[in-house]
């Protein structure tokens, strides 16, 4: 049996984050949400390796979606992390970033939780990271 999901939600906008933690109470899914980074930076480092997953926007306040990723890779190199944007990633940043930050996958925004489900909860049960 595989241990329960635990996600930590990332994200500046009040409305998305709310709607995320509702879909996950629905499968009575441990989350915790953050607006800032930072805090959310500083309770991993309290909290090390207690998430499975960590779903993260990319624009952020104070530092981006990837920096916090690569921050949070070095107190838990296990988690998975999934960033949300609006936005084509990879055009972006250079590949070693995100080879650094270990992201396991990019998703496109709007993102309804209901149909990526399934495929979240089988990122979560390998281990693979893009590169």
């Amino acid at each position: 049996m595989s241990p329960p999901l635990s996600i930590m939600i990332v994200e500046d906008e009040r409305d998305l984050s709310h709607l995320y933690k509702l879909y996950l109470e629905r499968f009575e899914i441990d989350s915790i949400i953050f607006a800032n980074p930072l805090l959310a930076l500083e309770h991993c480092e309290q909290n090390h390796g207690r998430y499975t997953l960590v779903l993260l926007d990319w624009g952020l306040p104070f530092i981006n979606g990837l920096e916090l990723s690569k921050r949070i890779r070095r107190i838990n190199s296990n988690v998975h992390i999934l960033i949300l944007t609006g936005y084509h990633i990879k055009d972006m940043v250079v590949e070693d970033e995100f080879r650094e930050a270990k992201i396991t996958e990019v998703l496109l925004k709007p993102i309804h939780l209901s149909d990526r489900w399934a495929h979240i909860i089988k990122l979560c049960s390998n281990k693979q990271y893009l590169s």
